[in-house]
């Protein structure tokens, strides 16, 4: 019979108090003094005001100079940069990761600044910054903004693997705006691809809370997402390989490495119920889906553990879409190793929606329903 999992979480608990190892400030630190402190640069100004340096070749004559290598990909770590994969994400996800304690001038704060991003948003201003980029402001119509930023293309180095992408994301969008230093109004709808970005806070029109940006942007798309179909795999995070769960939404203690119930691939998967008395889990994630594809489809691996009877359903695990049950499983799908699962999501074409998995448990025999390596898939 399976352990039951309150048993494992506080064994688990235990073997972490007696390995984990906190670094705390003093409760006198002042973070203004560490000049790559995120809160250093954090009051007063504007985005008028950052430093430059001259170049005749730049619109304005001039390219930026605060973190401009890891801005524009040629910093230390650059060939990090996920560019092969799309992470499909919210601006309400991104303004809720934490703020790093500090901001490298020549390195990225993994995983956010190796990430990809795709962001469906309203684009409500614009405008030509005096370093030359042209500085978005994207709005979720939920109280949420953000900045994204398109460089020059003569201030992105020689050899940085984002040029080709940051000279086309430029182009995309003179064609349709010109940007000049006053901010101008645009309201409509865009899908914005670009590069996980922390900047210093110092008073920038549309700025986040925690300074997430997309910078450099390498794709614009007008009316949300643009014509044609572009083959993309569109979860975050997708096999809970961050060992956190953002962008996921889930109930606490989710997300899991323990070797009871292993990951299908990697180290990580989604762990819901597992203890033996009345409990729900949910693990969900809001995602753009586009128009003017062939195929949608939402895949995810599932390993079913119970010690209830198979021949009832006494747990079940739902699999939904804006509310509406796509599938469902129970203890009476317990097998030895994981199966994959595949739902159709063509009646969400051109829409956003939250994918949800809940697991729910009755109140004696533990079912696990163990979920890894999801994916929604257009193309």
């Amino acid at each position: 019979m399976p352990t039951p999992r309150r048993t494992l979480a506080l064994l688990s608990t235990i073997a972490c108090v007696a390995v984990l190892g906190l670094t705390i400030p003093a409760s006198g630190a002042d973070p203004s003094h560490d000049p790559d402190s995120w809160q250093a640069n954090s009051v007063g100004g504007d985005e008028e005001n950052e430093e430059v340096v001259a170049n005749p070749a730049a619109v304005t004559a001039s390219c930026g100079v605060e973190r401009w290598a890891v801005k524009t990909g040629t910093d230390a770590d650059a060939g990090k940069i996920t560019l092969q994969s799309t992470s499909t994400s919210t601006i309400a996800s991104l303004t809720s990761l934490p703020a790093p304690a500090s901001l490298p001038a020549n390195n990225r704060v993994q995983p956010t600044e190796t990430t990809v991003f795709r962001l469906s948003a309203t684009l409500t201003q614009y405008k030509l910054e005096t370093d030359s980029d042209f500085h978005l402001v994207l709005s979720d119509g939920a109280g949420h903004t953000m900045i994204a930023e398109i460089p020059d293309p003569a201030c992105v180095g020689a050899g940085s693997p984002l040029a080709s992408s940051v000279q086309k994301a430029r182009s995309e969008f003179t064609a349709k705006y010109t940007p000049t230093s006053s901010f101008k109004t645009a309201n409509v709808p865009v899908t914005i691809t670009g590069v996980g970005f922390f900047d210093f806070l110092h008073g920038q029109t549309g700025v986040a809370p925690n300074g997430i940006e997309l910078h450099s942007v390498l794709d614009v798309q007008f009316g949300g997402g643009g014509g044609g179909c572009t083959a993309a795999q569109l979860l975050g995070n997708p096999g809970f390989e961050t060992g956190s769960a953002s962008p996921w939404t889930t109930s606490s203690g989710v997300i899991n490495n323990s070797s009871s119930e292993p990951a299908h691939s990697g180290s990580y998967d989604a762990w819901m119920d597992g203890y033996g008395s009345a409990h729900t889990d949910t693990v969900s994630q809001q995602v753009a889906v586009p128009s003017g594809c062939t195929t949608y489809t939402l895949s995810y691996w599932l390993h079913v553990d119970t010690a209830e009877p198979t021949t009832t359903a006494y747990d079940t695990l739902t699999v939904q879409v804006n509310g509406s049950t796509l599938a469902t499983y129970s203890n009476k799908d317990a097998a030895s190793g994981y199966v994959r699962h595949s739902v159709d999501l063509s009646a969400y074409q051109g829409q956003t929606v939250t994918v949800t998995f809940t697991g729910t448990e009755d109140s004696v025999k533990q079912t696990s329903f163990v979920l890894d390596d999801t994916a929604v898939t257009v193309g």
